[in-house]
């Protein structure tokens, strides 16, 4: 990190009581966090230890504010600038799905609930307000929009204030996707591809002359091998290795990791069979599969992916590819352009994992995990 880059830790508040209850929140305040979420965010603060904070940026709603409190009480070494309390992170605002069971929106709303898993720039809900004391009025929000307009606003207000800092911004699921999102350049159509867990931290680096995503949706330190699958426990789902880093001492690390993971094949070009090899030798029994096509992501995210997508169980696999693939195929995944792939950083001997559920477009659920 240079002097003038502007470092910022991401991390979503813990599992809440309307979580628990699979109802959702949007910014209403009715929600509070579990026990679990008071703990998931104590590992946070332990993680964080003694990193260095310069200021700290919070939603108002109070499963966010009681998630700061224990992420920096956890903490061995305390913020050096103050906490602030900015409305424009809350969370996006869903009008009257606010407090309604997933299943119940799903079937009143049908049409706006497709709405809003396929083209969520698109989506529309009707927002009833006050006039006066005799009278309301009814407009139309868009409420995916509304919450990138102010990832964007934020950006613009607070980063001048921060140069070469590092900021820890605690916040919602949807609003971190686009502040993510936003930071990247990246658009609200592709606002679900991309993974927020409850206590997921993820980092940004905002550099002189670009700005890249360091980490995404980091959930190790609350215990969990892989993060939870948010859209069915079908499909595909893609570990990404990059060929480059499989060597030396981490590379046994990372090999102990995938023993513990239920694998089904690993694919790699032909000059990766060996570390192929290297990082399933605790997994004799796993089907490897080798290409000579360097480009073989690229071919996997048109061709291949489409029938084991369509199982009706999970399917795990390991990619081992260089990191320029694996950075064009998730830079695409999430909505952008091939010629931004480097604004997605990876990690030797850490794994990004793409999720290509059933029936929903791909996830990108971690990266550098």
């Amino acid at each position: 990190m240079s002097q003038q880059s502007t470092r910022v830790i991401l991390v979503r508040h813990g599992r809440s009581t309307f979580n628990a209850q699979g109802r959702y929140q949007g910014s209403s305040d009715a929600a509070v966090l579990t026990e679990r979420g008071h703990w998931t965010a104590q590992q946070v603060g332990k993680a964080l230890g003694s990193t260095p904070i310069d200021a700290v940026y919070t939603s108002p709603l109070r499963r966010v504010t009681q998630t700061t409190d224990a992420i920096l009480g956890a903490m061995s070494v305390k913020p050096g600038g103050p906490v602030t309390i900015v409305p424009t992170l809350r969370e996006l605002d869903l009008a009257n799905w606010e407090g309604l069971a997933y299943e119940t929106v799903r079937q009143r709303f049908s049409e706006a609930y497709q709405l809003w898993q396929q083209r969520p720039h698109e989506f529309v809900l009707a927002q009833t307000t006050p006039v006066d004391t005799a009278a309301t009025a009814t407009a139309s929000v868009y409420p995916v929009k509304d919450l990138y307009q102010r990832a964007q606003a934020f950006w613009d207000s607070v980063l001048p204030q921060h140069r070469g800092q590092t900021l820890l911004i605690v916040s919602h699921g949807g609003t971190n996707h686009a502040l993510i999102s936003t930071a990247l350049g990246l658009k609200p159509a592709h606002h679900h591809s991309l993974q927020q867990s409850n206590c997921g931290v993820s980092v940004l680096e905002f550099g002189e002359q670009q700005v890249r995503l360091l980490q995404l949706n980091q959930t190790m330190a609350l215990g969990e091998t892989l993060p939870k699958l948010k859209a069915g426990k079908q499909g595909l789902r893609l570990l990404l290795v990059s060929v480059e880093g499989v060597v030396g001492d981490s590379c046994q690390q990372l090999s102990k990791r995938l023993a513990s993971m239920p694998i089904d094949f690993c694919l790699a070009t032909g000059q990766g069979q060996l570390e192929a090899r290297l990082l399933l030798q605790h997994c004799p029994q796993v089907l490897q599969l080798a290409t000579e096509n360097e480009n073989f992501l690229q071919d996997w995210q048109r061709v291949l992916a489409r029938p084991l997508r369509s199982q009706s169980r999970l399917i795990t696999g390991v990619a081992i590819a260089p990191a320029r693939s694996i950075q064009t195929l998730l830079i695409q995944t999430l909505g952008g352009q091939p010629q931004d792939a480097s604004r997605i950083d990876i990690r030797p001997r850490q794994m990004s994992i793409l999720h290509y559920p059933s029936a929903h477009r791909p996830v990108v659920q971690a990266i550098n995990f």
